[in-house]
């Protein structure tokens, strides 16, 4: 077996992070629905857990280009080295 230390980027590592603070997020709102089983929780609960997929899927994935944090209205790369045509 190689035992070679694999670095991770700074910017991976904090992508990571960040899918584990939304997953535990969820966790936590979905364990408060089935706990009180008010159908506020239960609104709560379905709102959160969207947002977070939106946030983890589209909002903070470089690869889409419908990530506002990444690309413009017109799908092009915000990068400073992106080339204008």
């Amino acid at each position: 077996m190689d035992s070679k230390k694999v670095t991770i980027k700074k910017q991976e590592l904090a992508r990571r992070k960040r899918i584990l603070l939304w997953t535990v997020f969820v966790i936590l709102i979905n364990f408060l629905q089935v706990y009180f089983k008010i159908w506020e929780f239960q609104v709560i609960a379905m709102i959160g857990t969207v947002y977070a997929l939106y946030r983890v899927v589209v909002f903070d994935n470089d690869k889409n280009r419908y990530s506002s944090k990444y690309y413009d209205l017109a799908g092009q790369p915000l990068s400073r080295h992106h080339k204008k045509m």
